[in-house]
């Protein structure tokens, strides 16, 4: 294994974490991710390796290891980027074919995912086999029971009081984000019935999947039915017999509740109870796709899930819809933890639909969340595992391994240490002028806006990119920076739009991302 001088005792360190037999070359070069092959082929002839059946070279060398393979007449691939992946990648050579081009840790995680893929994608190969199976139904062309992947309904929250272009943006923006269906959400307490069809008509005219309509108004529902819902939200003691001669066509998600007494009961026993009742009213009445909600209520999560367990053992055929986005929109953690925690809960109780909303700052990005979720605990109940090592992750703040080189004190020895205050110094403008950096969230891309002049009406240029070094380098190369400190502080400030970006952060120019 070739290494640089820094990295050499960290190399040598994880390698003996492998079963594999290795030694570790440390050229000249400081730094690894500064050699080139043509540097480590130079490098090789001198030295003359002999009786080694393979050379790995750190990830981030740039180029292709061929013309090390040539100098040496030893195969000659890629590494992983970071020591702590070594193990790894040595234990899983007679597995995977290294490249001499893509780093090793790269090519690992690719089969990890395309294998998790391969057994998500079996499943829905084979829906005509799986939907005769008790507890699996059709609404719309989408397959949905036990044997499936949960699927994920994100709603339009309050959809009733936008326009038409805004309602069509978000529809799309949820099913790029892998939203199975769509769900209407209309205003409690108010009757908008020709809203509410053309509502529906406009989602259906720009996605491909399921829409549902969230309302406990009968004409409102009738209406959704009418222009072609495929699933209502919600029937319940109150309106069921009401929405029964047109809900008989679609899925109805039933709730144990009377909303137009005000009647919901607490303790999950009776909840299950007057669930039962209800759905078993419906189904006289003619609407036999019944999915059953106990309801997740944000103040009382564990006798909520005692209510589905319950449930979910007394009535094995009937399939049930969880309402994840109660509680994360009514909880101040970061959404992508919570929605891990209560995706796995709802495995466990054989739910077959998870509810994502996206109302609040802090829980943008849940439908893409609850999505990878919904993967996760799928496959981890296919092969009996705890939703780990999946190839699927939810791991975006934190990282699952220390990557990170720890700092040696030793090397400040004869160096000059010099500390900083955290003050910064007076900034002085660039005669190339100043920049505005900001998110495009509809886009998904970094905004580089260039003024020559304080009228912040008259931009002159304006750069978009989707990574800080790709907007970083445009502005370079067009010549809009000439100062170093401003150079610095473009540079800063893109990197934490991209940070913003990628965690859905808000991002505000001269502030910091996160507090201390």
């Amino acid at each position: 294994m070739i290494t640089g001088a820094l990295a050499e005792e960290i190399v040598k360190r994880y390698a003996k974490e492998s079963s594999v037999d290795t030694q570790t070359l440390a050229l000249k070069m400081a730094v690894a991710a500064l050699l080139t092959p043509q540097t480590i082929a130079n490098a090789l002839k001198t030295t003359k390796p002999t009786d080694f059946n393979m050379i790995l070279v750190p990830g981030l060398v740039r180029g292709d290891t061929t013309v090390i393979s040539k100098a040496t007449g030893i195969a000659a691939f890629k590494g992983p980027k970071y020591a702590a992946d070594l193990p790894t990648v040595l234990d899983s050579l007679c597995e995977v074919q290294l490249s001499t081009v893509v780093p090793a840790c790269d090519l690992l995680r690719e089969k990890l995912q395309q294998k998790a893929l391969q057994e998500i994608e079996k499943a829905e190969q084979n829906r005509e086999e799986l939907l005769k199976k008790p507890g699996s139904m059709l609404i719309g062309d989408l397959a949905v029971g036990k044997e499936f992947p949960m699927r994920v309904l994100a709603e339009i929250v309050d959809a009733a009081l936008m326009n038409k272009e805004t309602i069509q943006q978000t529809a799309k923006r949820f099913v790029e984000a892998g939203a199975d269906i769509i769900d209407v959400g209309m205003v409690a307490g108010e009757s908008q019935p020709e809203k509410a069809r053309c509502i529906v008509e406009w989602v259906k005219q720009v996605v491909d999947v399921p829409v549902s309509i969230d309302t406990l108004d009968p004409a409102e529902i009738q209406a959704a039915v009418q222009a072609g819902a495929d699933l209502v939200l919600s029937g319940d003691a109150g309106n069921i017999e009401e929405i029964a001669p047109f809900a008989s066509k679609v899925a109805v998600v039933v709730i144990p509740t009377n909303q137009r007494q005000g009647y919901f009961p607490k303790k999950a026993q009776d909840r299950v109870k007057y669930l039962e009742e209800i759905i078993s009213k419906a189904k006289k009445l003619g609407i036999t796709k019944c999915i059953a909600d106990l309801v997740l209520e944000p103040s009382d999560v564990l006798e909520s899930f005692i209510a589905f367990k319950e449930f979910a053992a007394r009535n094995p055929d009937v399939l049930l819809f969880v309402g994840v986005s109660n509680v994360t929109e009514l909880m101040d953690a970061d959404s992508v933890g919570v929605n891990a925690l209560l995706a796995r809960l709802s495995q466990e109780v054989d739910a077959s639909i998870l509810l994502a909303t996206e109302k609040s700052a802090k829980a943008q990005g849940t439908v893409a969340e609850e999505v990878a979720a919904a993967k996760m605990m799928f496959l981890a109940k296919k092969r009996g595992s705890v939703p780990k090592d999946l190839g699927i992750d939810l791991l975006i703040l934190k990282d699952k391994r220390v990557h990170e080189e720890p700092y040696d004190k030793k090397i400040e020895a004869g160096a000059k240490v010099v500390g900083v205050s955290e003050k910064p110094e007076p900034a002085v403008l660039d005669s190339t002028g100043m920049f505005k950096i900001s998110i495009d969230r509809v886009d998904n891309v970094l905004v580089a806006v260039h003024y020559t002049s304080l009228d912040l009406s008259k931009p002159v240029n304006i750069i978009k990119g989707k990574t800080a070094d790709s907007v970083y380098s445009k502005i370079v190369t067009m010549g809009l920076v000439s100062r170093l400190d401003h150079a610095t502080y473009l540079g800063s400030e893109l990197a934490k739009a991209e940070i913003a970006l990628v965690t859905g952060k808000e991002y505000i120019q001269d502030s910091v991302l996160f507090k201390k």
